[in-house]
């Protein structure tokens, strides 16, 4: 899932290349979303015991491929490439602005560098914000509302 960071970060080097890094960064998130909600469809309900919140296996399917498509487009596509293509924006106009003269191959591949590694720095913060997130939002709404009269 990091190939829409990667595209970001070469932008300004192959810049055709960034609209196909998204579509297969959203395509492993759609192909994550609907794995995790087949996995769900198979899994035995474990709610038998509740009869309050017994859902069918449909409904369980259907809010985990929700979930874990809301998930993966909020932490693994759209912030993060958000967030490399300002670090290699911001990179590009410090290295433009440096009093120091930089060759150009430096100046022209230093944002890149810049955007390529700060991948490790940013996707843990950004998972736990995306988690806490949706633990306080649609997570709870999706729990409040879910009984037999939403699930069948």
């Amino acid at each position: 899932g990091y190939c829409n960071e990667i595209g970001e970060s070469f932008r300004y080097q192959f810049p055709r290349f960034v609209v196909p890094s998204y579509i297969l960064s959203f395509g492993y998130v759609g192909a994550d979303a609907l794995t995790t909600g087949y996995r769900e469809y198979c899994s035995e309900d474990t709610s038998r015991d509740n009869k309050e919140t017994k859902v069918s296996r449909k409904y369980r399917a259907g809010i985990a491929t929700f979930d874990t498509l809301l998930w993966q487009s909020l932490a693994s596509v759209m912030i993060p490439g958000l967030a490399i293509n300002v670090i290699v924006k911001a990179s590009r106009f410090v290295v433009a602005r440096s009093p120091l003269t930089l060759p150009t191959l430096a100046s022209k591949w230093l944002p890149t560098a810049a955007g390529i590694g700060s991948i490790p720095l940013i996707i843990h913060p950004i998972d736990s914000f995306v988690d806490f997130t949706l633990d306080n939002s649609t997570r709870v709404w999706l729990a409040e509302n879910t009984s037999d009269d939403n699930g069948g």
